[in-house]
């Protein structure tokens, strides 16, 4: 999954509104569902505003854990592949 895809994970699952979560990290209404429908990889802080907006927070783990989080309920895990 890549940050876009877990940004709109989050919302989804928080039950808010695009508008909502965009009101709560200070940005408009228009770069929240923009980011999401263009498929834009938001910034690291973007995102982490993002997930705090939405009852989520951001951890960074090395690599070997990571494929490790993927079957626990309820996380997103995020795997960046160079590009």
């Amino acid at each position: 999954m890549n940050a876009n895809d877990a940004m709109r994970a989050m919302i989804e699952a928080s039950g808010k509104s695009g508008r909502q979560v965009a009101r709560e990290i200070g940005r408009s209404e228009s770069f929240v569902s923009s980011t999401l429908a263009q498929g834009v990889c938001p910034r690291a802080d973007t995102l982490a505003r993002v997930a705090e907006a939405c009852g989520y927070e951001i951890v960074i783990v090395p690599k070997n854990v990571a494929h490790n989080l993927a079957d626990n309920s309820g996380r997103i895990v995020v795997e960046y592949d160079g590009r």
